[in-house]
């Protein structure tokens, strides 16, 4: 394994790659490992080495895997990430819903005091309505 500035995690990572040998070398257990792969995916002796060692294929290989193991291999190589994301996202969706239910909380005591009746202070008469009331007066006492 070739590794350039970068640290390289192994056949034993928890990567993909790591994950898709780990699911190759269980598959081929009973011997002959690199030929036989190598046969059944259409490529070199030295790409299924490789393959079975922990690099990650081609795009073409890669298919080709998938074709031969099928949902098995889908499975075994990204079900750990895809579990953990899914779990990382309905923990999202859980404090998402705890923060709506709190600003829907706040909205509805405001609108309580919004929808109380205010007390208001007598209202500010202008000089006109002032006018008409002191001559409304003067006439109720003739």
């Amino acid at each position: 394994m070739t590794c350039t500035g970068v640290t390289c995690m192994g056949t034993e990572s928890h990567e993909p790659r790591g994950r898709l040998a780990r699911y190759l070398r269980t598959q081929y257990a009973d011997g002959h490992a690199i030929k036989r792969l190598a046969r059944e995916i259409d490529c070199t002796p030295k790409t299924a080495e490789n393959i079975l060692s922990g690099s990650w294929p081609s795009s073409r290989h890669w298919a080709a895997i998938a074709r031969r193991f099928g949902n098995d291999v889908l499975n075994a190589v990204f079900a750990p990430e895809i579990d953990e994301t899914v779990a990382r996202l309905e923990q999202e969706v859980r404090d998402l819903e705890t923060q709506l239910e709190r600003k829907r909380a706040m909205a509805r005591q405001v609108e309580g005091a919004v929808s109380r009746p205010a007390r208001r202070a007598a209202p500010v008469l202008d000089r006109t309505a002032r006018l008409n009331l002191e001559h409304m007066e003067t006439e109720t006492r003739r």
